[in-house]
C-alpha cells in the first residue's frame, strides 16, 4: 500500500471502525435498510427480445448517528460498480468516506471523504479525494478547504483548492472518467457514478485556486448569486445568476445566467423570460446576438418555448425548439415533467453526465402527468409524452412514451414504460423496486 492510498484507507478505516464499534456496542442492534431495483427493456425490432437490463442493490446498517452502506450496480454485461460508504455524526462533528471499485477485475477507482464542523450559522469542511492509478498510471489526489456562514437570507462561502475542485468527477462504464464543470453537469445515468471531489494533482498538495460565492434571496421569489473564481495564475471568471418568480405581486418570471471569462474573453448571457409562478408559467428562451466575444449586443434570438402547469394531481408541459441546429430536446427517466424533459445546448449538454437522451430529430414534446397519493409517496404515477418532428404523419407526430408506476404495497413498486411510433410498439421496459 502506498503512502497516497494509505491516507485514504486510514480515513475510511477510522470512520468504519467508529461506526462498527458503536453498532457492536448497541444494545438493540443496528437497523438494516436497503433497496433492490431492476429494469428490463424489450424490443420488437431486434432478433433478441431483451435489449437492455439493469439492476441496483443498496444495503446499509444504521445505528443512531452511525451508518455503513454499500451499492452494487449490474447490467446485461455483468457487474459494473461496487462502492462502500461510511458516515459518523457526533453533534457538530460529522465524517464521511466513500470508496469506488471496478469489480472485474477488482480495482480501486476512487475514494473521497470529508470532516465537517457545523455550528449552525458557521461551518468548516475539509474534503479529500483520490483517483486510482488504473486511469492515469499514478494516483491523483487533492484537497479542498471550505468555510462558510449563513445569516438570515445571506449566504457566503470560501473554497480553497489544493489540487482538487468540487465541480465533480464522473465515472463512465468504459471504465473512464470525466472532470466536470458544475455548469454543464447533469444528473448521472444509471450506469454512471458522480462524486463531488475531483482530484487533479499527482505531486504534492499545492494551491491551485480559490472560489468566493455569495447568495441571497429577497423574499421567496427572488434569488441572486455571484461567484468569483481564481486559479494559481490569477482571475479566471465571474458568474452572476438571478432567478425571479414575481416582482411585487406581478407574476413575471426571469431566469438569467451571465458569465465573463478572461481566458476566452467571452461574455455569456442566457435569459429566460415569462409570465406565471412556479407551478404555472410560460417562458421564452432567449439567446443574445453580439458582434464579437465581448462585443455589443446587436439583437436576440428566441430558440425555445416552455409552458408548464403543475398541481399535486395533474401536470402539463409543452416544450418547443425553434433553433434545432444548436438546441435539442432531452428526455430522462422519471415521472416529474420538470425533470423528465428539457431543452439543452447541443454543444455543451451531456459533457458530464448523460442522464438525458438527446432527441434532436424532434422539435416539440407535449406531456401530461396524473398522480394519486401524496407527492412524497405516490401510490400511482402516470406520464404520457408525445414527440413531434418533420414527418409525413398527421400533425408531425412521430413517437409517444407512456410511463406507469404503481405502489403494490409498502416498499414495493412496479413500473412500465412503453414507446410507440408509426411502426407500433418499438420498446417496452418492465421494472420493479423493493425497499426495506
Amino acid at each position: 500500500m502506498t503512502t497516497r492510498t494509505g491516507r485514504l484507507y486510514l480515513l475510511v478505516g477510522l470512520v468504519a471502525v467508529l461506526a462498527m464499534s458503536v453498532v457492536a456496542a448497541g444494545a438493540e442492534g443496528p437497523i438494516f435498510t436497503g433497496m433492490w431495483s431492476a429494469d428490463m427493456t424489450l424490443t420488437t425490432v431486434q432478433t433478441s427480445p431483451v435489449s437492455a437490463f439493469r439492476s441496483r442493490l443498496d444495503a446499509a446498517a444504521v445505528l443512531g448517528p452511525m451508518a455503513l452502506g454499500t451499492r452494487s450496480d449490474f447490467d446485461d454485461q455483468g457487474w459494473l460498480w461496487q462502492s462502500f460508504a461510511s458516515t459518523a455524526n457526533a453533534g457538530f462533528l460529522s465524517l464521511q468516506a466513500d470508496v469506488l471499485y471496478i469489480p472485474e477485475p477488482w480495482t480501486f477507482a476512487y475514494g473521497s471523504g470529508y470532516a465537517k464542523l457545523d455550528f449552525g450559522n458557521l461551518w468548516t469542511t475539509y474534503h479529500v479525494g483520490f483517483l486510482g492509478s488504473v486511469f492515469e498510471g499514478d494516483v491523483w489526489r487533492g484537497a479542498v478547504f471550505e468555510t462558510g456562514s449563513s445569516f438570515g437570507s445571506f449566504n457566503a462561502a470560501v473554497y480553497l483548492y489544493f489540487g482538487a475542485t468540487l465541480d465533480g468527477i464522473l465515472f463512465t462504464q468504459t471504465p473512464g472518467y470525466v472532470l466536470c464543470d458544475r455548469n454543464d453537469c447533469l444528473a448521472p445515468a444509471w450506469d454512471e457514478r458522480l462524486y463531488t471531489v475531483a482530484p487533479t494533482q499527482t505531486n504534492g498538495i499545492v494551491f491551485t485556486g480559490a472560489e468566493f460565492s455569495i447568495s441571497s434571496y429577497l423574499c421567496y421569489d427572488v434569488t441572486l448569486e455571484a461567484t468569483t473564481v481564481f486559479s494559481s495564475a490569477g482571475f479566471e471568471y465571474q458568474e452572476f445568476t438571478a432567478t425571479v418568480w414575481s416582482i411585487g405581486m406581478v407574476p413575471v418570471n426571469f431566469d438569467a445566467y451571465l458569465r465573463f471569462d478572461t481566458q476566452t474573453k467571452s461574455l455569456t448571457i442566457q435569459p429566460k423570460v415569462g409570465v406565471g409562478g412556479r407551478t404555472c408559467y410560460g417562458q421564452v428562451l432567449v439567446e443574445f446576438i453580439s458582434t464579437g466575444p465581448v462585443g455589443l449586443i446587436e439583437g436576440f434570438s428566441i430558440y425555445g418555448l416552455d409552458l408548464h402547469l403543475g398541481t399535486p394531481a395533474f401536470a402539463f408541459r409543452s416544450l418547443s425548439v425553434f433553433d434545432t441546429a444548436n438546441y435539442s430536446l432531452f428526455v430522462a427517466d422519471g415521472f416529474s415533467l420538470l425533470d423528465a424533459v428539457w431543452i439543452g445546448d447541443k454543444a455543451t449538454a451531456g459533457t458530464c453526465g448523460s442522464a438525458g437522451e438527446m432527441l434532436d430529430e424532434y422539435w416539440e414534446v407535449v406531456g401530461i402527468g396524473v398522480y394519486r397519493g401524496d407527492p412524497c409517496c405516490r401510490t400511482l404515477s402516470f406520464v404520457a409524452l408525445a414527440y413531434f418532428g418533420d414527418s409525413s404523419a398527421m400533425f408531425d407526430w412521430m413517437r409517444s412514451d407512456f410511463r406507469l408506476q404503481l405502489q403494490v404495497m409498502d416498499g414495493l413498486y412496479l413500473r412500465s414504460n412503453v414507446a410507440l411510433d408509426s411502426n407500433g410498439v418499438s420498446q417496452w421496459t418492465l421494472g420493479m423496486s423493493l425497499a426495506w
